[in-house]
Parts: structure tokens; C-alpha cells; sequence
């Protein structure tokens, strides 16, 4: 097992490998480029190499980005102008809708 030498002090070496996206093969898009510099700050400050899926979940979150929600899932408080206009456009769908029914 290797023994440091008394009175020998270590430092953590600053000299980490930065993303340089010019010696890359393509051409990294701004969202890219700034998802890999945020998980880059995180490794710097947490000081862990290899993040989990838990952590880096937490870098892409911190940028903004949400799970896209699906068809019928949108969440609108009720009573909120946001969903009396959802309301009054679904009223008037279903007034088309049987109305175009009618013409048959």
C-alpha cells in the first residue's frame, strides 16, 4: 500500500479536463453545450467524477427543463382565467361537434 512521506502535501489538481468543443467530431447545439458546462460545474463543486442518473436529473432540472406533459393531463387551477377560457373552448367544440352531427 503506498505511504505518503511525512510532512509531503497533497492538493487537489485544479487541472480539470474541460469540454472543448473544438477538438469534438460535430458540432454541439447552445442547449448541448450548456447541459454539458452545468454538469461540468456540478462535478467542480460536488467534487464526484461520476454523478448519478439521480444527480444529473437534478443538473438538467436546475436548466428548466420539464417532462413534456401529455394529451389530457395539463394541470389548470379551477376558478383560473386559464381554465374558464380551457372551459368556454371545449364548450364550443361540443356545440361544433353536434352541430356537425345535425347536418347528416
Amino acid at each position: 500500500m503506498f505511504q505518503a512521506p511525512a510532512g509531503r502535501k497533497y492538493h487537489k489538481s485544479t487541472k480539470r479536463k474541460q469540454i472543448d468543443p473544438t477538438t469534438c467530431e460535430r458540432d454541439y447545439t447552445a442547449d448541448e453545450l450548456e447541459f454539458m458546462q452545468a454538469l461540468e460545474r456540478y462535478k467542480q463543486s460536488s467534487g464526484r467524477k461520476f454523478p448519478t442518473c439521480s444527480e444529473i436529473l437534478e443538473v438538467v432540472r436546475s436548466l428548466g427543463y420539464q417532462r413534456p406533459m401529455a394529451c389530457g393531463q395539463i394541470s389548470i387551477p379551477i376558478g383560473s382565467p386559464q381554465a374558464n377560457a380551457a372551459i368556454s373552448v371545449e364548450s364550443t367544440l361540443n356545440q361544433l361537434d353536434e352541430a356537425l352531427r345535425n347536418l347528416d
